[in-house]
């Protein structure tokens, strides 16, 4: 799609929104009833929007609509131009740079077309939902509502991330720094401070990391990660004698050996999210497919590790190192990269685990002095229930069947566990009992009952109720089975 298509497609879109039969005689309408007509909002209806309000929020948001058009034209015009101009270079580099400039061109005609849907479909109710004068709200900063504003499409959240010329490899180092450093909300601003950093002073940010990497031992820290992790815990004889490199300032020997961990790691991510039997391809093909789990984290880190990295990669595989004269601001680089890439794939592999423990530490506020067993079943549903809306499938299959991931779960088993604590083959095994006892089905039949009713079918409810239904029924027993069964009456 070219700027061409795109003047097509919102004169097609104009036409949609506005056209009117070539017989028809509206006579004279006002400007605020014509949107509304256009719309088919009914005056009635608009209890906290009043015409007028209404006719400025859709201008202002038309405004943006323009603004983000054209914005997305201009880029396209200069990506079709570079890539044109690389067309006849035969070089490694200029391939991945037309592989990069043809995937940034692919997203934004994408957008393109969310925002043509949006403008077809979505206005109306995004309107609704905008009881307050959006102009005034971007003009006083209101974070809140700018927030809301951005959810108009996906090209109003990630803006930054449809632009080749955004730092991928700079967003990719700061990820874990911040996580480690900042809260989730100071992360997000602190991740765009040091962006600034670098564009202004790019001396100071890299003292700023390499500082970092030194003071808190970042390498080290890796080493513990893989060492602790049960799907990482097979590259710990590498990791070591990467640590050895890096500490002695071997820094050829460092990029040479880490920058095969890249792709390694990327494996250990979609074995883990896929099976180990999946046949994962390519570097860039196992970058696509990892990080396609994740909108965010695809757009934010998909162009440097698919387009950046592997120049560097190939050229290490092709001459044997890495030709510069500063092999040690590349090897902090890429103690940086392993750093947030081991933590993102040590997170993939152990946040199966995170509900039932969390879980479990609810349950342990149940005293039995003063609470009956049936409000501690009450608790352990509900936290199932709150589980669902962040747990993956593994965590499903792992209460389910913990023989299936035995080995895993026996790798976090804590020798000389303190007396009246549990370690998570404990927890896990616990919890696995209590899915199939007759106190969870009971408490399972009031947490539907007291929620679904004829007047009221609570949606959310409905589909995990019938999901643990469906699951364990066919597992269960004397009565829970019976209570199963109610269950199955409400939910079907």
């Amino acid at each position: 799609m070219d700027i061409e298509e795109i003047k097509t497609n919102s004169l097609t879109l104009t036409d949609m929104l506005f056209e009117k039969e070539a017989t028809q005689s509206i006579g004279y309408i006002s400007i605020d009833d014509y949107i509304l007509s256009t719309f088919g909002f009914e005056k009635s209806t608009l209890t906290d929007l009043s015409p007028e309000l209404l006719k400025k929020n859709f201008i202002f948001l038309m405004c943006h609509i323009a603004r983000d058009i054209k914005e997305i034209g201009e880029r396209l015009r200069s990506y079709k131009a570079k890539h044109t101009s690389l067309q006849n270079t035969k070089t490694n580099a200029a391939e991945f740079e037309r592989r990069k400039l043809v995937y940034f061109s692919d997203i934004n005609k994408e957008a393109i077309g969310e925002i043509c849907s949006f403008i077809a479909k979505g206005i109306p109710e995004f309107l609704k939902d905008s009881p307050y004068d959006l102009l005034n709200r971007e003009c006083e900063r209101e974070g809140l509502s700018n927030f809301f504003f951005q959810r108009r499409y996906k090209y109003a959240w990630y803006r930054s991330y449809y632009s080749v010329d955004y730092p991928y490899g700079i967003s990719v180092k700061l990820n874990q720094y911040v996580k480690e450093k900042y809260s989730l909300t100071e992360s997000l601003q602190e991740e765009q401070r040091l962006m600034d950093l670098h564009s202004r002073n790019p001396e100071a940010f890299w003292k700023l990391m390499n500082n970092y990497v030194d003071h808190d031992d970042v390498m080290k820290r890796i080493l513990e990660r893989v060492s602790n992790n049960y799907h990482l815990k097979k590259r710990q004889e590498i990791f070591e004698t990467l640590n050895g490199l890096f500490t002695q300032k071997k820094y050829q020997s460092f990029i040479t050996l880490g920058l095969i961990q890249v792709e390694g790691l990327f494996d250990d991510y979609c074995q883990i999210r896929f099976g180990e039997g999946e046949n994962n391809g390519t570097l860039v093909e196992k970058v696509k497919k990892s990080l396609s789990t994740n909108e965010y984290t695809f757009l934010q880190m998909y162009p440097y590790f698919a387009f950046d990295v592997p120049l560097l990669r190939n050229e290490v595989a092709h001459k044997g190192m890495l030709q510069t004269e500063n092999a040690e601001f590349w090897a902090y680089n890429l103690v940086l990269d392993l750093n947030t890439l081991s933590q993102l794939v040590k997170t993939e592999s152990y946040d199966k685990f995170i509900p039932a423990i969390m879980t479990f530490d609810e349950l342990l506020k149940w005293d039995p002095e003063k609470n009956t067993t049936s409000e501690l079943f009450d608790t352990l549903v509900s936290e199932l229930f709150m589980a669902d809306k962040i747990a993956n499938e593994h965590f499903w299959s792992v209460i389910k069947q913990p023989e299936e991931y035995k080995d895993e779960i026996m790798f976090y088993k804590i020798c000389d566990l303190p007396e009246g604590s549990m370690d998570l083959p404990g927890i896990i095994d616990l919890l696995s009992q209590l899915v199939r006892s007759e106190g969870l089905w009971g408490a399972m039949y009031r947490f539907v009952a007291n929620r679904v009713t004829p007047s009221n079918k609570w949606d959310e409810v409905l589909a995990f109720a019938k999901r643990m239904k469906d699951q364990y029924i066919g597992l269960l027993e004397d009565d829970a089975k019976s209570e199963c069964i109610e269950v199955a009456k409400i939910v079907g």
